[in-house]
């Protein structure tokens, strides 16, 4: 889209050429509305074209191991008094399809939009093993940035169980993040999944049935430490506000 905003904009310097007082009045409106010609979108992330690479590397034991892995999560959510750090709105801009039953793995496309006054650095990239640090012993931290797909039936309930989608990066991490100024946004495309929880059951069963899908994102820095038997994260979210844009019609049955 900014690209064919700006060929107008040449375009309409080249037709004023001849004749200089047009000229002059075209250079002056073209400074003036400079930043409607620049591109808006700084990036597209499909997550449904590349395999993920999650599956971190674990430092080698010093003994021989028995039983499994296991992993602890801490998370701390954005105290609601604190002052946000910038405003990111998330709109679901379309469906592959209306109709669905539980099961269905939907491919959903959004956008996430700085619609606040700072500049927002967010992650995009799909491979958090890329971010893991040579020495597999060794903490490291990085960003991850929460797509959810939500389901709803008009203003009588709504769930965020359509499936998610996150994108990771890091600062010393070339290419996995990107900063996003003021009215510019990133496109990401992703697939969710309907699954068969309980919960969804009776929300379809009960008479009132989704008809609207909308998107959150939550932006999250983390701390990971890995050992040859555990694992550890601190999460922490980044204090800002989130709004919800543009929604997108749905049918969802029970097969």
């Amino acid at each position: 889209m900014g690209f064919r905003v700006t060929l107008v904009c040449i375009g309409e310097l080249m037709r004023s050429i001849c004749h200089p007082i047009r000229l002059i009045l075209t250079l002056a409106s073209a400074v003036v509305s400079f930043p409607t010609c620049s591109a808006q979108e700084v990036a597209s992330v499909d997550l449904t074209k590349v395999e993920a690479r999650v599956d971190l590397r674990r430092p080698k034991a010093s003994s021989e191991m028995t039983g499994g892995y296991s992993g602890a999560r801490s998370t701390t959510l954005c105290p609601r008094s604190t002052r946000n750090k910038g405003v990111l709105q998330t709109s679901l801009v379309s469906l592959d399809r209306e109709d669905y039953e539980v099961g269905d793995e939907p491919t959903f496309e959004v956008t996430i939009q700085n619609t606040g006054s700072v500049p927002i650095q967010i992650p995009v990239s799909p491979h958090l093993a890329d971010l893991q640090p040579k020495n597999r012993a060794e903490e490291f931290t990085y960003y991850e940035l929460q797509i959810a797909l939500w389901l709803a039936s008009a203003d009588r309930w709504n769930t965020n169980l359509g499936g998610s989608a996150i994108p990771y990066g890091a600062e010393n991490h070339a290419d996995t993040m990107s900063t996003l100024n003021p009215g510019e946004w990133v496109r990401v495309v992703a697939k969710g999944k309907f699954r068969p929880h309980p919960d969804l059951l009776e929300l379809t069963r009960s008479g009132f049935l989704a008809d609207h899908a909308y998107a959150e994102s939550s932006l999250f820095r983390n701390a990971m430490l890995i050992t040859a038997r555990n694992s550890a994260t601190v999460a922490a979210e980044i204090c800002v506000a989130q709004t919800v844009g543009r929604s997108v019609p749905i049918r969802l049955t029970i097969p």
